[in-house]
């Protein structure tokens, strides 16, 4: 059986190979390389903590004892990101007995620490931050969603399109309309959507 090498650089797909082959380093290695992505992504889908835990467990459980899972034209997190939310639903679907979408809702909450250290001088501009969050507010689930992939965790469209079950056209389409949307309800301000890209980023490395 192919080896890892001891250095541990290696390809995604080489260690995929591995992994649905039963080596157990390689599901490590990815497990180590993706849990930090995993649950923060999962945490923006649903704030239970410990829930979207066992969702990742169970991701990587599955996959190991599945030699069945074929990752042909896609990337492993984009394929690891679908499959957590699709556990996330199941799971929650199952508890419930009904349809759980509307409990994996993409959110983005407000910290309000985070603003003191953004803005620790600078009433204007957490106003701006302010005003910036009110209008994300008003994005729909997937136009967040579309936006944090997108420009916090730099997925392809390609890749996008994966995660969220939809084709790539309407992966960059969906994007476009959030900022759109965004930028009108700011009032075409560039400086501000600066600062909300500057504090997407913060809010999202603060977890």
């Amino acid at each position: 059986m192919e080896s890892i090498p001891p250095s541990g650089e290696i390809d995604d797909l080489s260690l995929w190979s591995l992994l649905i082959k039963g080596d157990q380093k390689a599901l490590e290695l990815l497990y180590q390389k993706y849990y930090s992505l995993l649950l923060n992504y999962g945490l923006k889908c649903n704030p239970n903590k410990e829930l979207i835990k066992d969702c990742i467990q169970d991701l990587f459980v599955n996959i190991y004892q599945n030699t069945n899972i074929n990752t042909a034209n896609i990337t492993v997190r984009s394929y690891l990101l679908r499959a957590l939310r699709n556990n996330l639903i199941y799971k929650l679907s199952s508890q419930k007995e009904e349809d759980s979408l509307d409990d994996v809702a993409f959110h983005i909450p407000e910290n309000e620490d985070l603003f003191e250290q953004l803005f620790p001088k600078n009433d204007d501009d957490m106003l701006l931050a302010r005003r910036l969050l009110d209008a994300m507010s008003q994005l729909s689930s997937n136009q967040k969603s579309v936006l944090y992939l997108r420009y916090v965790k730099d997925l392809s469209y390609k890749e996008i399109a994966v995660v969220m079950d939809i084709n790539v056209q309407s992966s960059m389409n969906l994007a476009n309309r959030a900022l759109t949307k965004l930028r009108s309800l700011i009032g075409q301000d560039e400086h501000l959507l600066s600062i909300w890209q500057l504090l997407i980023i913060k809010m999202v490395l603060s977890f």
